[in-house]
C-alpha cells in the first residue's frame, strides 16, 4: 500500500512539478556522454566477439579452428539452416532441389530408341 503511495507522489511531481526544469549542467552533460561512450564499447566489445565465434564456427573461413571437427560443425550449419528458414525458402530450396534431381536422374536414364 505505501508503494502505491509512493507512485502517486512520484506522478503528481512529474505531472506538476514544484520547480521548473532549467537544463542539465555541463558536469551531468560529460557524464551523459561518458556512458553513452562506455555503452558503445561495450556494444562493440559484444559485436566483435559474437563476430569472431562465427567465423570460428564456419568450416569455410579461414579462422575457423583446426581442432574443431568438420561433422559437428556441419551438423551446426544444419541445425541453423533448419531453424532459420521460413516456409517460402524451404519451397524454393526443394524446388531448387528437384530440378536438380530430375537432370541428374535424366543423365543416367537410357535413351529409348
Amino acid at each position: 500500500m505505501n508503494e502505491i503511495q509512493k507512485s502517486e507522489q512520484a506522478a503528481k511531481d512529474i505531472t506538476k512539478p514544484s520547480t521548473k526544469f532549467k537544463g542539465y549542467t555541463l558536469e551531468e552533460i560529460r557524464y551523459q556522454r561518458a556512458l553513452v561512450t562506455l555503452q558503445k564499447e561495450f556494444c562493440k566489445t559484444k559485436i566483435n566477439r559474437n563476430l569472431r565465434d562465427m567465423q570460428k564456427a564456419n568450416p569455410f573461413s579461414s579462422a575457423a579452428s583446426a581442432s574443431g571437427s568438420i561433422p559437428g560443425k556441419i551438423g551446426m550449419i544444419a541445425g541453423k539452416l533448419m531453424t532459420g528458414l521460413n516456409y517460402l525458402d524451404y519451397a524454393m530450396i526443394g524446388f531448387s532441389l528437384f530440378g536438380t534431381a530430375r537432370k541428374v536422374l535424366s543423365f543416367f536414364r537410357r535413351k529409348k530408341k
